[in-house]
């Protein structure tokens, strides 16, 4: 190897070194549902007609109704002891903010899948 060649790949080194003690900038994401998890996806209502509760208990406050199909994001999903049983209900938002029983909603992870299996 030669002097020149030397002093090439030091050169090379040395340029490497400085660029990796460069301050980098941070990253900001903006808050969007899959990087803040503030939506747990979109569910559509699989009954023909359900009530929704205004906590997650068949015998709380009823706030309305909805229909089959309809279109709901799910922000939480809470496991809830009824009896000797464990039951999923899910803190939807839509028309009404409230908790529907697992057992009245599919749940999907993006709005375009839940609308693709609502038109069907």
């Amino acid at each position: 190897m030669t002097h020149r060649s030397a002093a090439r790949i030091a050169l090379f080194l040395w340029i490497l070194g400085v660029q990796g003690c460069t301050p980098k900038t941070p990253i900001d994401p903006p808050e969007t549902p899959p990087l803040s998890r503030s939506v747990l996806g979109y569910g559509i209502v699989t009954a023909a007609y359900t009530r929704i509760f205004d906590e997650p208990r068949l015998d709380s406050v009823v706030l309305g109704n909805l229909r089959e199909k309809t279109i709901l994001t799910v922000l939480e999903r809470r496991l809830v002891r009824d009896g000797d049983e464990l039951v999923y209900w899910l803190l939807t938002e839509g028309e009404y903010r409230g908790w529907l029983p697992g057992s009245v909603i599919t749940l999907y992870d993006n709005e375009g899948k839940a609308r693709t299996a609502a038109s069907r």
